[in-house]
């Protein structure tokens, strides 16, 4: 079935281009996974902990810490803002995922948030993405793991 795995092949390189309506494409430097805003004006990253193993760019811009360890572009790949989880950096949360839309903005991304200091929760609570703004927007919805 996957006869060719046993040739000795390995991933070498994972790029990530978004292109825009001139056909213009515009290389993504980072192998996070990418999700569009929902205008298409841009697109949001959520960073792990450390880079990751494909990621060409491992600093600013294209690259931010926990607990705000999150950022929209524009569309062209030019930084938008850093998504602001909080202003305290020994939080021990963080940006874990993205997730479904929300019940009252279903309009909008959504992502879950964790805590390194307690990663085991039965819940994720559910945020949305704004796109206009650094601050994520609470929507009182947890949905479980």
């Amino acid at each position: 079935m996957y006869t060719h795995l046993s040739k000795g092949h390995k991933v070498i390189s994972s790029k990530y281009f978004i292109k825009l309506g001139d056909d213009q494409e515009i290389f993504i430097p980072v192998s996070n996974i990418i999700e569009l805003l929902s205008d298409r004006t841009g697109f949001v990253v959520i960073y792990k902990e450390q880079p990751r193993k494909f990621s060409e760019a491992t600093s600013y811009p294209w690259f931010f810490k926990y607990p705000n360890n999150a950022a929209i572009y524009n569309a062209d790949g030019s930084l938008r803002f850093q998504i602001k989880l909080t202003d305290n950096l020994e939080s021990s949360l963080y940006i874990e995922s993205f997730a479904q839309e929300s019940i009252e903005h279903p309009d909008k991304n959504s992502v879950t948030i964790n805590s390194t200091t307690n990663p085991i929760y039965s819940f994720y609570t559910l945020f949305a993405v704004d796109p206009d703004s650094p601050q994520l927007i609470e929507t009182g919805q947890q949905i479980r793991r």
